[in-house]
């Protein structure tokens, strides 16, 4: 009769990935109006050696709302950019793919980046701004070209990985505690606080 493998030794097997198995980050934003910024994004999380998850990286036989939907189920970490357009509304939908992404990537790590100045920024999208500023749950930073986000992003993921390191250890502190955290402690690539008092 076979010998079986205890149930440590079958969860240690479990927990060994492959190669190709890094940490996904899904970036969200409006497509046009930010490419630039999705670029430096995209060289921020390839640096780090993770992989970004783009809806421009591939062509795809389904629909966008699938798509991305797709995408955020097998991510991991969101990142989210937004400036001045709320995005595209799709027919027989109340909120665009760009709100949507954001509601879906509840219970994730979520990193938000504003660019400013934004003297043309959507009704809508201010109002969905300010929905995120009243929830308080996540922390979010300021930019001002694609040059700065890029130095923000790899800086934030960096740390937060190494705080999801740490969370492994006995004792280890909560990654979610960031964001609880006086905002004093958040600023610009430029050495300059953000702006935090209005969005």
């Amino acid at each position: 009769m076979p010998a079986t493998a205890s149930p440590e030794v079958t969860s240690q097997r479990a927990m060994i990935r492959t190669p190709d198995q890094r940490v996904r980050v899904f970036v969200s934003s409006t497509l046009q109006e930010l490419a630039a910024e999705r670029k430096a994004v995209q060289d921020a999380v390839t640096r780090l050696r993770l992989i970004p998850v783009m809806f421009e990286l591939a062509a795809q036989p389904h629909p966008a709302r699938q798509v991305y939907r797709a995408y955020l189920d097998q991510s991991q970490i969101f990142v989210g950019i937004y400036w001045q357009s709320y995005g595209w509304v799709a027919p027989g939908e109340k909120a665009s793919g760009l709100e949507d992404e954001y509601r879906l990537s509840a219970g994730m790590p979520r990193l938000i980046y504003l660019k400013s100045p934004a003297p043309d920024r959507e009704p809508r999208l201010a109002q969905m701004l300010a929905r995120i500023e009243a929830d308080d749950s996540v922390c979010y930073r300021r930019f001002a070209d694609g040059a700065e986000l890029q130095l923000l992003v790899e800086d934030d993921l960096a740390m937060l990985l190494s705080e999801r390191f740490e969370m492994t250890r006995p004792g280890g502190d909560d990654p979610a505690a960031r964001c609880r955290r006086p905002r004093r402690r958040w600023w610009t690539a430029s050495g300059r606080p953000p702006r935090l008092q209005t969005w």
